[in-house]
């Protein structure tokens, strides 16, 4: 009997041990380290790219058939109050009749234009708008070179001949010569405030001719 205890009592103690064992084990087993879930990072939303812009379509010009369609309403007003009249070219009363030999815009086919006071003796403005091709144009460009002009270029690329003319009878002189079109302004006055008088009805002038 007391042989059966003591078996019992040492299967008692080493069942105990292995439970201590193993909790030591346990006990001095590592820790496992908490594995990191990796960090996802949303993705930015991809904007399409803006359609190109559709370039601008080129001005196209429109010849006059009036010498009141070169000009906005209000230069047609600013002339009348100096007393400046349309005189000659069509909308006149004279019409081309006002030219003994046809200007050289008109040649080419275009428009010249006499804006002048009725009661003086002279022309104050010869104002003309031609159309230009590909075989007019070399000529005129030769033309206005053979007058001994002053050549430039404009701020849109257009070339320019001109004269800046003085106040002892030298008239201010403003050419523009575009692939299609020649613009002229010839003033009887010259220096610098006519001339410039000449250059801001060029531009005027081509506001109203091309679309």
């Amino acid at each position: 009997m007391s042989q059966r205890r003591s078996s019992m009592r040492s299967r008692v103690l080493s069942g105990a041990a292995a439970l201590v064992l193993m909790a030591g084990l346990s006990a001095c087993a590592p820790e496992e380290e908490p594995v990191e879930e990796p960090t996802v990072v949303p993705e930015e939303p991809v904007e399409p790219e803006p359609e190109p812009e559709p370039e601008p379509e080129p001005e196209a010009f429109s010849m006059p058939s009036s010498c009141l369609d070169i000009f906005p309403q209000s230069r047609l007003d600013n002339l009348s109050s100096q007393d400046l009249e349309l005189l000659g070219g069509p909308g006149s009363d004279e019409g081309d009749d006002a030219f003994f030999d046809p200007t050289p815009e008109q040649l080419v086919g275009g428009i010249s234009c006499i804006w002048a006071d009725p009661d003086g003796d002279i022309a104050d403005l010869l104002i003309s708008v031609a159309p230009l091709s590909a075989s007019t144009r070399p000529g005129v460009v030769n033309d206005l070179t053979a007058q001994g002009l002053n050549e430039g270029t404009g701020d849109d690329g257009v070339i320019t001949y001109s004269q800046l003319g003085d106040e002892q009878g030298a008239p201010a002189i403003y050419n523009e010569i575009a692939d299609d079109s020649w613009i002229s302004v010839i003033s009887a006055f010259g220096g610098q405030v006519f001339y410039d008088e000449a250059v801001e009805f060029a531009i005027e002038i081509r506001g109203e001719v091309y679309e």
